[in-house]
């Protein structure tokens, strides 16, 4: 999704407007550009919602609405609306639903790129939601991208290949069940983009879609049929609809950011502490020398050559130093020395008890620790989502910033509480040591699928264990994913003495991994070509995957550029290694290149 990486100062409300309160059947929404619209009904006592664009529908006729414990709300009796709020160049409507058992609130948030609507609970004190009505009609001859994996491993870790289906074979497609995870993301029949996903997951459990035929999806979650606990008078989360005429206004959809609750300022008050930075990590190239403290200096000293912020010790430390405390903060204090801060990994079934949580995260600041990734939550079910928003509090009173992994792909929490400065819920290069390894179609779908969600850690640049990619492809993923904590998947050691990787080195140096403005470049095709143009500062960074086994023709049209004449660097794939050109390029030049099968393409532009 691109998301500057800053707190998120909250606009004022523009304009407030009461209305009278009157009963209908039938109630009509529009965002402020009048772009995006959405009706809600009563049709013989049950609810339904629409949405359209320009006067077209994107979302059919879909139901809507809440069980409580054993009952529904049984026939609706209408529907009002009470307040109007511009907030944001968005419009927000304010409805109460009526129903024959229990009264519940609704609202429905219109951009101009899409519409979200949550449910406000009935009630106070304590209850068991069964499930939601809410569904989604998708329109006929659409093509469906879901992530893929055959396993019950599905959609506990969200680590699925990233695929295409047509709409009505939705029910079936998967081995696995008819239950995807978020997001699903719809290319219309007019080629037009629609995304179904959720925003502001908080005291809730996590939203999955069940495909139930007739083009529909409905909302479903981990505990089925039995529910879980809410409170009465709380908000679920929004269920949110992006809409899209291509892929440079889907990448830029900032619908979700916008959804999520600005931060406690009594728990950043100060969040100097959260800085974004490149990480270096010993596990994933771990040899028989792992995790002893002399193999870790030597990537503390190649992630200070390389100008990397971190190093990551991940799984164990806690049981192969004989005397971990004291061996963590001598690693700490040496890392201190070369300017280089130290991330630690813990299973996440030894911090579900709030006080042994609290123990090892206080004994991680003692040792000098900047962050911590935690892992094997497996699950969106409410009390693992719980478990994320209690550990995020505790780790911002004390000052440390989170790396959730084995978990459900974000939903903007990190809005909420920055120090979660990245999440997996990805299929990512660890696969590679798995005998599964990625291919090139899935690294070309992610920018327009799981990453409209917001950051993943995917730990990219696997030059030693590449799979069926090249180098320039690898180097290419550095700049298409983002992740305020980008965890370089090589062996930083093998990078600074083997000479093949010279010609990267300053590049390496100097990669950013928060972003100021992205764009998308013409060609790209979901999971065949990726081509992202992408701002920090004065300099632009280009970078091209193709995801084809073909070589595939991209033409740059530089025209982001604001300067006539730009200095650029061009990396390449050729034979077993990078192949560096310098050239002068002009805003207003058409510059071809063919890209490799499997290939990539790196383009630095400066002054």
């Amino acid at each position: 999704m691109g998301y500057k990486f800053h707190l998120v100062t909250h606009l004022l409300v523009l304009q407030l407007i009461f209305l009278k309160v009157y009963p209908q059947n039938t109630l009509h929404f529009q965002d402020p550009s009048r772009k995006i619209s959405m009706q809600l009904s009563v049709n013989n006592g049950e609810l339904t919602w629409s949405a359209a664009a320009g006067g077209k529908m994107f979302v059919g006729p879909s139901a809507a609405g809440l069980a409580l414990s054993d009952m529904e709300p049984g026939a609706i009796s209408s529907i009002s609306l009470s307040r109007q709020t511009i907030i944001n160049n968005s419009c927000l409507y304010e409805v109460t639903v009526e129903g024959a058992k229990y009264t519940y609130g609704m609202e429905f948030r219109l951009f101009k790129d899409g519409c979200a609507f949550r449910y406000r609970l009935p009630g106070e004190g304590k209850k068991k939601l069964r499930k939601e009505l809410t569904s989604f009609r998708i329109p006929a001859s659409s093509r469906v991208w879901f992530f893929e994996r055959n396993s019950a491993w599905k959609l506990k870790s969200y680590a699925g290949w990233w695929t295409h289906t047509s709409v009505d074979s939705l029910p079936a497609i998967s081995s696995s069940g008819p239950v995807q995870g978020k997001p699903l993301v719809t290319q219309l029949p007019d080629k037009s983009y629609m995304v179904i996903t959720e925003a502001a997951l908080y005291d809730y459990s996590g939203m999955r879609l069940e495909a139930t035929g007739n083009r529909t999806v409905r909302v479903n979650f981990t505990e089925g049929e039995q529910g879980f606990d809410v409170q009465g008078g709380q908000f679920t989360p929004w269920r949110v609809v992006m809409y899209a005429g291509d892929l440079n206004s889907l990448v830029n959809n900032r619908m979700i950011e916008e959804l999520n609750p600005r931060p406690d300022k009594s728990l950043y008050n100060d969040v100097s502490y959260i800085q974004p930075g490149k990480a270096v990590w010993s596990w994933i190239t771990r040899k028989k020398n792992y995790m002893q403290p002399d193999e870790e200096k030597r990537f503390i000293d190649a992630a200070a050559t390389l100008k990397f912020n971190y190093t990551l010790l991940d799984e164990g430390w806690e049981t192969i130093w004989p005397d971990k405390w004291k061996q963590l903060k001598e690693i700490c204090d040496y890392a201190a020395e070369k300017r280089v801060k130290v991330w630690v990994w813990r299973d996440s079934k030894w911090l579900n008890e709030p006080k042994q949580r609290d123990a090892f995260l206080d004994s991680l600041v003692l040792s000098g620790v900047a962050g911590i990734k935690t892992d094997f939550m497996n699950s969106e079910a409410k009390g693992l989502v719980d478990f994320e928003i209690g550990f995020l509090k505790a780790t911002a009173a004390r000052r440390l910033m989170v790396n959730f992994h084995g978990c459900h792909a974000p939903t903007g929490e990190s809005v909420t509480y920055p120090n979660e400065m990245t999440r997996e819920g990805i299929r990512g290069l660890e696969l590679n040591n798995m005998n599964e390894p990625i291919p090139a179609w899935h690294n070309a779908a992610l920018p327009f699928t799981r990453f409209l969600c917001g950051h993943g850690d995917y730990t990219p640049g696997f030059f030693s264990n590449k799979g069926p990619t090249t180098y320039t492809h690898q180097l290419a993923l550095m700049y298409l994913f983002n992740s305020p904590f980008q965890c370089m998947a090589e062996n930083p050691v093998t990078i600074v003495n083997d000479p093949l990787y010279a010609p990267i080195i300053p590049l390496l140096q100097t990669l950013p991994v928060t972003w100021d403005e992205t764009r998308v470049l013409e060609g790209s095709e979901i999971g065949k070509l990726a081509a992202l143009a992408k701002r920090k500062g004065n300099e632009w960074y280009v970078a091209v995957i193709n995801g084809t086994e073909q070589p595939k023709e991209f033409i740059l049209r530089p025209d982001f550029l604001k300067r006539k004449n730009q200095k650029a660097l061009v990396v390449s794939d050729g034979g077993e290694g990078f192949v560096l050109q310098e050239k002068n390029i002009r805003n207003s030049d058409t510059v071809k290149f063919v890209i490799p099968a499997t290939g990539g393409l790196v383009i630095r532009l400066t002054k």
